[in-house]
């Protein structure tokens, strides 16, 4: 009932393939949203929010990937998340 939950931070290559295979389904939903053909959706770079404490294999997928990362700063004061918080980093 109190308890305040957990991170994990997972392996590296299931890091990479994770957001690897989320830039290609990103790619696809952004292309029908915006009328774009596979081709010049290429030449957008998607974001990610992503708290600051994350493993150190996302710096390359960051550099390697071409993903612009938006960095949630951790408050010592909580142990949640609050939506509202995140609000300005969401695009």
């Amino acid at each position: 009932k109190n308890f305040a939950g957990a991170g994990t931070v997972g392996s590296t290559e299931a890091c990479l393939l994770a957001l690897l295979a989320h830039k290609f389904r990103w790619r696809k939903w952004y292309a029908a949203r915006h009328g774009l053909s596979e081709t010049e959706v290429i030449g957008v770079i998607p974001n990610i929010v992503i708290p600051t404490h994350y493993q150190a294999c996302w710096e390359k997928a960051f550099r390697y990937f071409d993903v612009q990362p938006k960095f949630m700063y951790a408050e010592f004061d909580k142990f949640r998340i609050n939506p509202e918080d995140m609000k300005d980093l969401v695009d």
